[in-house]
């Protein structure tokens, strides 16, 4: 597969901190609301690749739990979930998962957030990795891993175009694929990686380049044309 570079302004290499802090939210809303639409065309940017992981799909949104939660089914039996925060619009969630053989049931995978974070146990020995983006940044946090900052080798495979996670000590591998990258065959680069660490927490980021922060600003004014009603309102289509 052929890769472009994308390294965009925000190709830097400082080590930067999280994200940011604290959000505050409203009050979550009491009605559940629903609504329908249908992707009438892709979204091409200056790279010439689409954004969207399969083209085509139908997709319905509910309003719930202070999360807008839109499902798209295509008519192979491809689905994707994916949960946005109501007052940040920050995607907290995403799963996809492929039709299963007969007589088998088909596996969430998870790209993006927790499925089930309530669930999560508070502490554990063995370091626990989840993806939770921001605006600005892929990014993740590894929790209970207890090294020092200089332990940490983070480095970019060209070859797989993955991040690659290790520690002097030996204690801890991994291999971190970026999906959203992959889809655009866009070309990782070592000077968008950065990281921290403190609270027994490693935190991984790489800076979203132009393309992606281009075709994820077009998926949010898209999601924004969507007109609700209230549930059970399904004929409602985006604007």
């Amino acid at each position: 597969m052929e890769f472009l570079e994308a390294t965009g302004e925000h190709g830097t290499s400082a080590t930067r901190g999280g994200d940011g802090g604290g959000r505050s939210r409203k009050d979550e809303t009491k009605n559940t609301q629903l609504c329908t639409y249908s992707h009438s065309r892709l979204v091409a940017l200056e790279t010439n690749v689409q954004y969207q992981y399969k083209p085509g799909g139908k997709s319905t949104a509910i309003v719930s739990g202070g999360r807008k939660k839109v499902h798209t089914a295509w008519e192979d039996g491809f689905e994707q979930v994916e949960e946005y925060d109501l007052t940040t619009d920050q995607l907290l969630l995403r799963k996809i998962r492929q039709e299963a053989p007969a007589g088998r049931e088909a596996k969430w995978v998870i790209e993006v957030g927790e499925a089930n974070e309530a669930n999560t146990p508070a502490s554990s020995d063995q370091p626990v990795m989840v993806r939770k983006d921001t605006k600005e940044n892929f990014q993740w946090r590894v929790r209970n891993i207890p090294y020092a900052l200089e332990v940490y080798q983070i480095t970019v495979d060209e070859s797989t175009n993955q991040i690659v996670v290790r520690t002097s000590n030996k204690k801890w591998f991994k291999r971190i694929s970026i999906p959203d990258m992959d889809r655009m065959h866009l070309k990782l680069t070592q000077g968008n990686v950065s990281f921290t660490h403190a609270n027994r927490t490693l935190v991984i980021s790489y800076a979203k380049p132009e393309s992606i922060l281009e075709a994820e600003a077009v998926r949010r004014r898209e999601r924004a044309t969507m007109k609700c009603g209230n549930e059970g309102d399904v004929d409602c289509k985006q604007q």
